[in-house]
């Protein structure tokens, strides 16, 4: 009897310290997600110090020196805008680690900070009651971990690192993984590392952890959510039915740099438009603030934060997914001319940033056309294009008989956004003006803020 009772302590003890968060079966991890509605993006690492958006690999682990880190700012400013998850940068593509990983050295450990701020942030924020995200860059410039260069040894690197992230911190709600089958850089493919090789991974640890690839595609065989870019023209679409979040940030790039504390961020009215545009289309908001060199968020950013919080509301919680339909899917693209098969009309609304419009050399009148199928009510127009060319052009609709001018401009470059009083048109198109070579376009998208 004693022997038996031993045993159930025993038991009872590994499964106090198993690691393993159990499914929780009452609920849709992707549903509840949603009805967070806004979180907050935390860019920090290595890039925070060199004034490098994309961080060189190799930097000294010393050069990471916050002198005043305060998870609990960062936590209670998210809070002020009625924040309800966050998600944290982990380790960037340059491979900097903010927790004391056990595979390599080139982490906070080695740093000038003593401390785990993986730890730190999750603390702090739950204090606060927020949700915990995470963000870890699968490509790996500083490890090697790229296209070209995926083995078993860095596929099980990746799969340590993960795992001490699920294991160690608690739930976490999601990990936003970046630098794997992406637009950007020269992280793996799918091809060479499948996305069920590490999803399932992450799974088999939390299993209602969300894998929200920021892969450029709206592919839901490769992410469990879809995550918008918000830059090339990409945008959540005007009838979008796929769960996804959107990424734009609050100061002008990602990670901060010198001088931002006297910038001009984004505007309240801006977020709370482009908040409820999301929200009532099947998608979160997720609003990068970017804390400065000494580890603080700056005071312009916990004001404007602040502001934002006295001017947001949320609509009434999803009691159920919608049924996912293509985005634009009765859009009708037409172009005066395309130079080839791979770059189409069409793909300037497939929400697909691998995918580009491009006019045949020797239009002299080059030209896309959107034809909704029926009348649509616009005030705010998103383009980019990947290949730099445009010089001026112009975006207009069609409104009794006659093309009314929308928007103009003079290079797309890799953003264009403009917003123009409400127009009601079945058809919309963006007219190159004049050209400096052969632009590719990435996306066009139409919406109502």
């Amino acid at each position: 009897m004693i022997k038996k009772s031993i045993l159930i302590v025993f038991c009872l003890i590994l499964m106090s310290c198993s690691s393993k968060v159990e499914k929780k079966t009452d609920q849709d991890p992707v549903l509840s997600f949603l009805n967070l509605n806004f979180g907050m993006f935390i860019h920090y690492n290595m890039g925070t110090y060199h004034a490098e958006q994309w961080a060189k690999p190799n930097h000294d682990p010393k050069s990471f020196a916050p002198t005043n880190l305060d998870c609990n700012q960062w936590a209670k400013a998210a809070k002020s805008a009625k924040m309800n998850y966050a998600v944290f940068t982990t380790k960037h593509h340059d491979g900097f680690c903010l927790w004391d990983t056990k595979v390599t050295d080139y982490d906070i450990a080695s740093s000038s900070y003593n401390g785990d701020i993986v730890k730190e942030y999750v603390d702090a924020f739950r204090k606060e009651d927020i949700k915990i995200g995470l963000y870890f860059s699968v490509w790996d410039r500083q490890h090697k971990i790229e296209n070209g260069n995926i083995n078993p040894d860095n596929i099980q690197f990746t799969k340590d690192q993960l795992t001490e992230l699920l294991t160690n911190y608690g739930e976490v709600i999601c990990i936003v993984i970046d630098g794997w089958g992406s637009k950007w850089g020269h992280g793996p493919n799918f091809e060479e590392l499948p996305f069920n090789v590490l999803a399932d991974h992450i799974h088999s640890i939390q299993p209602d952890c969300l894998v929200i690839n920021h892969s450029c595609k709206t592919d839901l065989n490769v992410t469990q959510l879809v995550h918008y870019e918000a830059t090339h023209g990409q945008h959540c679409p005007f009838d979008n039915t796929l769960p996804s979040q959107q990424g734009p940030t609050l100061q002008s790039t990602w990670f901060w740099e010198k001088g931002y504390e006297n910038q001009e961020l984004k505007s309240v009215a801006s977020v709370v438009k482009e908040l409820n545009f999301a929200n009532s289309h099947y998608s979160n908001y997720l609003l990068n603030a970017a804390p400065n060199d000494k580890g603080l968020m700056d005071e312009n950013v916990v004001n404007r934060l602040k502001e934002i919080g006295n001017a947001v509301s949320f609509p009434k919680p999803l009691e159920e997914l919608p049924k996912i339909e293509k985005p634009h899917k009765n859009v009708k693209v037409t172009a005066s001319s395309c130079s080839s098969e791979e770059f189409k009309p069409e793909n300037v609304t497939d929400c697909n940033l691998f995918t580009r419009w491009q006019f045949a050399e020797g239009d002299e009148n080059p030209w896309v056309e959107l034809d909704f199928g029926k009348p649509e009510t616009f005030n705010q127009v998103i383009c980019g294009e990947f290949k730099k060319g445009v010089e001026k052009f112009k975006i207009e609709a069609l409104v009794d008989g006659d093309w009314k001018l929308l928007a103009e401009g003079n290079r797309i470059t890799n953003n264009f956004n403009a917003s123009f009083n409400d127009v009601t048109a079945q058809k919309f198109r963006l007219v190159v003006l004049e050209k400096s070579q052969l632009p590719k376009i990435a996306e066009i998208t139409f919406v109502k803020y």
